[in-house]
């Protein structure tokens, strides 16, 4: 089985980070490695979050697994507590590619959404993602993260995209974003969770992929019930482990974006609040 890294935090309640991206990369025969970057008692979502910060014990963690002679085939990176464990983080991508040339790196930059930083983040925070992308083989913001990563102007953007009904005018204005991602990074690049409307009234949710190719291939699924919180980790632990494997990006792609909608489709039909996040475990079967 392949070793994944997973450096992100752990929220005790509110289904989000490595409390989903462990059960989905192990379900996807994909070894799951934790590194807590900070323990909350729940998500930022909620009113009132107990935080521990991880970075003072980061090092040593990290130190652990080199005298262990521990490697891994992928690190994938989220939620980051501060610039500090950037850095740390960045000397174990190098330490680990000296033993494994063929290390692969994805970047999930979790800082923000709906145009809006997620509390506890910082301009910080982007400078840290915008220095680890320069590691990365692929990198998986949302439309928000993406706008911050390039000092795009969120708002703008998004009114831009929500005019354009054709898909020749939505690659136009988003090969100008994807092309501004490609001096931040040398690796494949999907933006995920835009929300449109179709020419017909139906809502969908669109993920941009492009490759080293610089093409953009759309990969849209319907819209099937509210956006929750950790949709994006779910997202990110599919892709990655999928990724490592050495399966098709494209297809992995479709993949994940199909168990998110289902795993929210799930969620409306069983009721559970939007808050709580997408209930996901008891159809991982479907993976």
């Amino acid at each position: 089985m392949k070793n994944l890294a997973i450096i992100n935090d752990l929220s005790g309640i509110g289904r989000s980070s490595l409390s989903i991206q462990i059960p989905v990369a192990a379900t996807l025969g994909v070894t799951p490695c934790p590194v807590p970057t900070a323990i909350l008692s729940s998500h930022t979502a909620f009113s009132d979050v107990s935080k521990l910060d991880f970075t003072d014990y980061m090092q040593a963690y990290f130190d652990a697994w080199k005298k262990n002679n521990f490697t891994f085939d992928g690190i994938l990176i989220g939620y980051l507590s501060s610039k500090k464990e950037q850095e740390m983080i960045e000397q174990f991508i190098m330490s680990q590619k000296l033993i494994n040339p063929g290390l692969k790196v994805i970047l999930d930059p979790v800082t923000a959404d709906h145009g809006k930083l997620y509390r506890h983040m910082t301009s910080d925070n982007i400078d840290a993602m915008r220095i680890l992308a320069k590691h990365a083989d692929l990198i998986c913001p949302n439309l928000t993260e993406a706008a911050l990563l390039t000092d795009f102007d969120y708002d703008g953007l998004k009114e831009t995209l929500d005019g354009c009904y054709l898909d020749a005018a939505k690659a136009m204005v988003l090969s100008t974003l994807v092309s501004a991602l490609q001096h931040i990074t040398d690796g494949a690049i999907v933006i995920t969770g835009i929300e449109e409307i179709s020419e017909d009234g139906e809502d969908k949710l669109l993920n941009v992929l492009s490759e080293s190719d610089g093409d953009l291939r759309f990969i849209r699924n319907k819209r099937t019930g509210s956006g929750r919180p950790g949709t994006g980790d779910l997202f990110s632990s599919i892709l990655a482990s999928k990724y490592i494997k050495g399966d098709d990006l494209g297809a992995s792609c479709q993949t994940a974006a199909d168990f998110v909608a289902e795993a929210i489709r799930h969620s409306e039909d069983e009721q559970v609040p939007v808050i709580n996040g997408v209930q996901f475990e008891d159809i991982l079967h479907l993976l």
